[in-house]
């Protein structure tokens, strides 16, 4: 079965949805229900061991589930090949920096606090 075929794909795009949701609703309680935060204490939750790597999660997820929705739209719209290609692969290569620059600004955070 080919990566990202039809049940993978639908598979893939119903549980990135699932881990957003449930990470935008932990946030989201965090942040109405949590003590005011500043500058610092943001810098302490985002780079905080438990926080960083669902941070990960979360832009891994939306990075799969952005790819999933734009491919099958890129799919269904675009018919020449050579296009089809390059549209696909410019939004891969955004993708990959998107998640790239999300480890590397983790990272420098963790630099920076120890």
């Amino acid at each position: 079965m080919r990566l990202f075929s039809g049940q993978r794909a639908w598979l893939v795009q119903r549980v990135s949805a699932l881990l957003i949701l449930l990470l935008l609703l932990v946030g989201g309680v965090l942040l109405l229900f949590g003590p005011a935060l500043d500058h610092a204490r943001w810098h302490a939750l985002a780079t905080g061991v438990h926080v960083a790597p669902l941070i990960v999660l979360f832009f891994a997820a939306l990075s799969a589930h952005a790819w999933v929705g734009m491919r099958d739209i890129v799919l269904d719209y675009i018919q020449p090949r050579a296009l089809r290609l390059a549209v696909l692969s410019a939004i891969a290569v955004v993708l990959f920096a998107v998640m790239v620059r999300v480890l590397l600004t983790l990272a420098a955070h963790f630099a920076t606090s120890l």
